[in-house]
């Protein structure tokens, strides 16, 4: 097999000799490894360009992080309308219960105005029968004056002249 040179910076041979020591090979056969990886994650992406699956990997981060904001505002928009929603339960609750008491007063106000009409019409009642009484002694009221009136005397002529009345009684 041929073999292949190529100049690694200390840090990177490092990073190599540590995960090399992890798996249990060498390091070349580490870097074969890592070569034929390389070679097979090209063809298995049709041959995309690294630096293209780069910049889709780095698109996808920030659509993934602009979908995380958008949950997290749909999020933050579901609890507020579920603190809405309870609130309006609340003020929908207090004015069922508002409204329970309305009418009940309701019913005590017709119960209050079916007594009233019945003492109104008692009243009616009471009021027709003295008009009838007033009526019936208007009537006798006057039947007495008649009488009085055919029944009274001539006043005497002393009265006569006194009060100017001799001028009626011709």
């Amino acid at each position: 097999m041929p073999r292949i040179y190529a100049p690694v910076d200390a840090p990177t041979l490092e990073q190599i000799d540590q995960d090399a020591n992890k798996k249990g090979i060498s390091r070349a056969q580490w870097v074969s490894t890592a070569i034929e990886a390389y070679l097979h994650r090209e063809e298995g992406h049709g041959g995309a360009d690294v630096e293209q699956m780069h910049l889709e990997l780095d698109q996808l981060r920030t659509e993934r992080e602009q979908l995380w904001r958008e949950t997290v505002q749909l999020r933050r928009k579901e609890e507020q309308i579920s603190t809405d929603a309870v609130q309006l339960r609340s003020k929908g609750e207090k004015l069922q219960a508002e409204l329970e008491h309305e009418r009940k007063g309701l019913a005590g106000m017709k119960d209050e105005l079916i007594t009233a009409r019945a003492e109104a019409d008692k009243l009616r009642e009471a009021m027709t029968a003295k008009d009838d009484e007033i009526g019936f002694l208007r009537g006798h009221v006057s039947q007495l004056t008649q009488s009085i009136s055919q029944l009274s005397l001539k006043p005497g002529d002393e009265e006569i002249r006194a009060k100017h009345w001799w001028q009626f009684w011709r």
